[in-house]
């Protein structure tokens, strides 16, 4: 067996880099971009009121009255100037008249039929928003490296930025194996069957990492089928991702049929508990990971080895998860010669290990949102308020 830490530099040492192509900016959530990106025009675009209420001259702000000349909307057409004794009523991000020296709040005016007083006035400039105010034009808005978040659509949107380029993810293909195994939707199954739950939770892992798999398969335990089905494919995606078969079971043929169809192995078990078993080989340019068939297993061994794999093929800076220390809140038996990563629920700077804990539970990952990180120790149990380390999910 290797450590964790072992498996992981193995891995990331056989896993390539992405290739650059240009994207449509919407569908650029999480990914990394391959070059900085500039703004293409100012944001506001141009002068505008930051409130409802009347556009007026610097000069007039001392008068007793002022006329209202007119009405400027947002998407309409504004007023060239101010005359001297004019106001204009404004409404939030219209385009102000040239010489506008402040907008008056709607509030702090008495308006009368065709003219407004000025019950509070406001200093010079106040309540304009001026052409690039938020964003200049040519300011570098990204850096070549940084993460494309939700967060930067708005700005990207406002300044027509419709396609960025990025690192592509990989391609991943996920195999499933066993002949208990029966699909998701199946509403009669036989008396020792199993939903395939670990399609699902793979899948659905690998779109929240922005991959979209290049094929979802299930294979029952017969020797042939693998290297069968691996063998008709016009091209392996960069990484494969198996679960089940990699064992010391009876019925446990992938490491053996993946090393006859020409995989290198590069390790086989891990020092850690759920998944043990782990497995990574290499073919030419495939990356092959096979994970243990347990479903808890399975999402540990995706969060600790495969998901850094695509991160780092993506050009992320940060490829494992974040680590934070915390507190427990509760009692809990550490120990062996083994890594442990338990379910836990972390809050405010304490972490709470979960019920339902065996590599065969999935219970605990609805409310899971971290895993808790025990090295290799003698046998104890840690008290409440002991520090450990945790994996942030």
């Amino acid at each position: 067996m290797i450590s964790v830490k072992k498996a992981q530099q193995l891995i990331l040492k056989n896993i390539g880099k992405g290739l650059v192509g240009r994207l449509e900016t919407m569908n650029c959530a999480g990914r990394v971009l391959a070059g900085e990106v500039t703004s293409p025009e100012n944001l506001p675009r141009f002068k505008q009121s930051a409130m409802d209420g009347y556009a007026v001259r610097a000069g007039d702000l001392e008068r007793a009255s002022l006329k209202v000349s007119g009405k400027i909307f947002a998407g309409g057409i504004s007023m060239q100037v101010l005359k001297a004794g004019e106001s204009a009523y404004i409404a939030t991000g219209s385009p102000l008249p040239g010489n506008t020296g402040a907008v008056v709040r709607v509030e702090d005016v008495m308006a009368e039929a065709a003219s407004i007083k000025i019950r509070v006035k406001p200093g010079k400039g106040d309540n304009i928003r001026k052409a690039g105010d938020d964003i200049k034009k040519g300011a570098r808005l990204c850096n070549k490296g940084d993460l494309v978040t939700p967060q930067a659509m708005g700005s990207f949107g406002a300044l027509g930025i419709t396609s960025l380029r990025v690192f592509q993810p990989p391609s991943v293909g996920v195999i499933t194996t066993g002949s208990e195994v029966a699909p998701v939707s199946s509403r009669r199954l036989g008396k020792n069957q199993i939903r395939n739950a670990n399609l699902w939770s793979l899948a659905a892992l690998l779109g929240a990492a922005g991959v979209k798999p290049a094929f979802l398969r299930a294979l029952p335990d017969k020797k042939g089928l693998l290297p069968a089905f691996l063998g008709k494919l016009k091209k392996l995606p960069e990484i494969v991702i198996l679960t089940g078969g990699v064992s010391v079971g009876g019925h446990d043929y992938v490491k053996e049929e993946l090393e006859e169809y020409g995989v290198k192995r590069i390790f086989w078990k891990v020092a850690q508990k759920p998944g043990k078993p782990m497995y990574a080989g290499a073919r030419n340019r495939t990356l092959f990971l096979g994970l243990p068939g347990n479903p808890a297993a399975v999402i540990t061994c995706f969060y600790l080895y495969v998901l850094p794999a695509i991160n780092k093929y993506m050009q992320r800076r940060e490829v494992f998860l974040p680590e934070t220390i915390a507190s427990l809140s509760g009692p809990v038996k550490a120990g062996g010669n083994r890594a442990s990563f338990l379910r836990g629920r972390f809050n405010g700077g304490k972490v709470k290990p979960l019920p339902g804990q065996g590599s065969h539970m999935l219970s605990s990952f609805l409310r899971t949102n971290c895993l808790i990180e025990l090295g290799p120790s003698p046998a104890r149990t840690l008290r409440a308020g002991e520090k450990v380390k945790v994996l942030l999910l």
